[in-house]
């Protein structure tokens, strides 16, 4: 039975207020100042949110843009414009929100733009006239993750492997392509569909995140193919000493061994440049640790040991994104929707240099407190969702987003969601989390006592999350567009958006992970 919004209505738990106005008290010590502000804010776009701004010294720890002495990062009664969550006490189990036919048009969009005129290729967006322009190209990053996605939500069905090993072709033979950039063609980042050529235009490179995504893809394919007994198409295609370059696999983790972990690229949203992206530093981690266990399974432990040792030293940078109030993308970069999508795609248990990156944790539950309230008053249609009495909250790429607009993006509000699915997941496994972690998801009003309590929240936190997405798209016949617009709701920039799609397959799968 679906939910419907008017039921949900009475069940509300306010998080955090819009205060529309310019405080009439700014007179605070420094050391009382409370950051109000997100990295990179103005006067205009703090005194919007109703906050105080007092410029000093670049550098200063102290913040420019901070709550006036009547006001902190707490709930004002007094206002109607809030972001807020479901009560956890509601049961959801019998009532996704996005039901199976919803799904289905979700899966069937996503299948047709794969493998495209049977070449392997990924397009991530049939929509030649966006505000970036045509995206009908195979994108390195968006294809290893659509890829990684069709595995682990079983969307390809009994085509998974057909799929797969078309992808398998389509990467070595990216991987053999000369690059006219003067860059190791691993790092570039899209391909012209059909043909496989690298794009020549003027473009954001290098980005150092593919050769690790894609690893991570084709050794849950590899992997799968070991299990059926299928070891000879492994050797000879994804790593082996008679396949080309040792095997795709084999050379994407070479790039990292050989330094490329360390290397300056451009962000996930290719704009801006950094040598310490977390979403680029956590899932090479992600790969290289897979692939330390996937070399020795073959028999190769020499490889095996460059792995985990590559793997250490990328660890090792790990825990300094970690700035005490939230896990940050970079310093040019800090509060970024990557984070999410980082933590969902490249955590891993395997060592104690990602715990604190893990759903279950303190800093993730402080990061995703502070993210909420920074995207919740960046958004007009937030505010409108709210007095509406949808539950949720939308969120972009980062605060202060300018790209078509600046809006809410379809991948990282699933993303969100994801990370609360997953949380819920590991609270029913392991038991309730420390007490750290408990004091900052009771920000978002979720209190209990019990696991099982907190974890049946944790997952209806995740519910209003894609009940608030599902109000936008659910009208649009089962196609996923990069963004909603900020103001009016509608969907809007790329149609159809391959990695929209994948995100949100991401989400329902931990979904179903959790009420299993």
């Amino acid at each position: 039975m679906a939910r419907t919004l008017t039921a949900i209505a009475p069940l509300l738990v306010q998080i955090f207020a819009a205060d529309a106005r310019q405080s009439a008290s700014c007179t605070v010590s420094d050391s009382a100042k409370s950051d109000c502000g997100y990295f990179g804010i103005d006067q205009s776009g703090c005194e919007s949110k109703g906050c105080c701004w007092s410029p000093l010294y670049d550098g200063s720890d102290t913040p420019w843009c901070f709550f006036d002495t009547g006001d902190d990062d707490s709930v004002d009664d007094d206002t109607s414009s809030t972001c807020f969550l479901l009560d956890g006490s509601e049961a959801v189990a019998d009532s996704p929100p996005f039901d199976d036919s919803m799904m289905a048009l979700f899966k069937a969009n996503f299948l047709s733009q794969i493998d495209i005129d049977d070449v392997g290729a990924v397009v991530a967006a049939p929509d030649h006239d966006t505000p970036g322009g045509d995206y009908y190209f195979h994108w390195e990053r968006d294809g290893a993750l659509s890829m990684r996605c069709l595995q682990e939500t079983e969307t390809g069905g009994d085509n998974t492997t057909t799929y797969m090993q078309a992808y398998t072709s389509w990467v070595l033979g990216r991987q053999a392509e000369d690059d006219p950039h003067g860059i190791d063609v691993r790092t570039e980042p899209k391909y012209e569909i059909p043909t496989g050529e690298v794009y020549e235009g003027a473009w954001c490179r290098p980005q150092n995140d593919g050769p690790g995504l894609r690893a991570i893809s084709l050794m849950i394919f590899a992997n799968s193919l070991l299990e059926q007994g299928e070891s000879d198409y492994v050797k000879a295609n994804l790593f082996g000493s008679d396949a080309p370059n040792g095997g795709a696999i084999y050379y994407d983790l070479q790039y990292l061994v050989d330094g490329g972990w360390s290397t300056n690229t451009c962000d996930l949203w290719e704009e801006v440049q950094s040598y310490d992206f977390f979403w680029n530093r956590v899932t090479m981690y992600r790969a290289l640790i897979m692939g330390a266990e996937f070399a020795s399974s073959l028999g190769d432990d020499v490889s095996s040991a460059a792995y985990l040792e590559t793997a250490d030293a990328v660890g090792a940078t790990l825990g300094a994104h970690d700035n005490g109030d939230y896990v940050y993308e970079s310093t040019n970069r800090e509060i970024d929707g990557a984070v999410f999508c980082a933590i969902n795609n490249g955590y891993t248990n395997a060592s104690d240099f990602m715990s604190f990156a893990s759903p279950y944790e303190e800093s993730t539950a402080r990061t995703v407190v502070t993210y909420i309230q920074a995207f919740c008053d960046e958004y007009s249609i937030n505010t409108q969702d709210s007095d509406s009495g949808i539950p949720g909250v939308l969120i972009g790429r980062y605060p202060g987003d300018t790209y078509a607009g600046g809006n809410p993006w379809v991948l990282t509000t699933a993303a969100l969601a994801q990370v609360f699915y997953r949380a819920a997941f590991q609270t029913k496994t392991f038991g309730l989390p420390s007490e750290a972690a408990q004091e900052q998801w009771s920000k978002l009003g979720i209190t209990t006592s019990t696991s099982s309590e907190m974890a049946q929240a944790l997952a209806t936190s995740g519910d209003s999350v894609l009940l608030r997405l599902a109000k936008h798209v659910n009208g649009d016949g089962g196609r996923l567009d990069e963004q909603i617009d900020r103001d009016s709701g509608e969907q809007a920039s790329a149609q159809s958006l391959t990695w929209s799609y994948a995100e949100v397959l991401n989400a329902m799968k931990a979904r179903t992970d959790y009420f299993a």
